[in-house]
């Protein structure tokens, strides 16, 4: 195995390993909160009040019910394994950034209410994923967001609340998460993996032309 191999091997691990050590706090958390009855979830982010700004920083943590949580953390896996595999110099910068400017969005735009869930942050995520990948027209990432488009590409249902009557669904998290996926995108496009650049031989055009040189014969020894 070849160097290069060794480090790519070394960046896919450390992505697995970052990734679930986040999802298994968000886990245990949630069953903390569950079994023992703490009512964390009342500190979720409530929009516009001094109170709810402490939301931007655990909303992510708060979940409802296990559907919820589960709902959120599956596909989380999936693009924080992304984030720290394609961007891992800029992966935590990145995470810190997408956490907290979605929650702003969301304490700025949400209804009354509080808004719980890290549902912001895998729009955010995604959103971040595909549109970076057209920008960068990276094979192996472009390949990857095709993926994901392809698995959760029905996220985008998740900007209609009236399609979910029975559910109390933050579209305003949704929405916040996607337009911070969006910005950090264009801030980040010179981050990550690069495409390769490929030049072809050029043909050279000047022809050898002996009376240019001279009588080689007077050389002669």
């Amino acid at each position: 195995m070849d160097e290069l191999s060794q480090i790519d091997q070394k960046h896919f691990f450390q992505a697995i390993g970052k990734s679930l050590i986040i999802l298994l706090i968000m886990i245990a958390l949630f069953f903390v909160n569950d079994i023992f009855i703490l009512r964390w979830n009342d500190f979720g982010i409530t929009p516009r009040k001094l109170k709810g700004l402490v939301g931007i920083f655990v909303m992510p943590f708060l979940h409802s019910d296990l559907e919820h949580l589960f709902s959120n953390i599956i596909p989380l896996f999936f693009l924080l394994f992304s984030l720290f595999y394609f961007f891992f110099q800029k992966a935590n910068t990145i995470l810190l950034m997408t956490w907290f400017l979605s929650g702003v969005l969301t304490w700025s735009i949400g209804r009354a209410g509080v808004h719980i869930g890290a549902s912001g942050l895998v729009y955010a995520l995604c959103f971040f994923m595909v549109l970076i990948s057209i920008l960068k027209k990276e094979p192996h990432l472009m390949a990857y967001s095709l993926i994901l488009i392809f698995l959760y590409g029905s996220i985008v249902w998740g900007f209609f609340p009236s399609l979910f009557p029975d559910k109390n669904i933050s579209w305003e998290g949704h929405l916040a998460g996607a337009l911070t996926g969006i910005i950090l995108a264009f801030f980040y496009r010179n981050d990550g993996p690069v495409r390769k650049q490929y030049f072809e031989d050029e043909e050279d055009d000047d022809t050898f032309d002996s009376t240019e040189v001279g009588d080689l014969s007077q050389f002669d020894r």
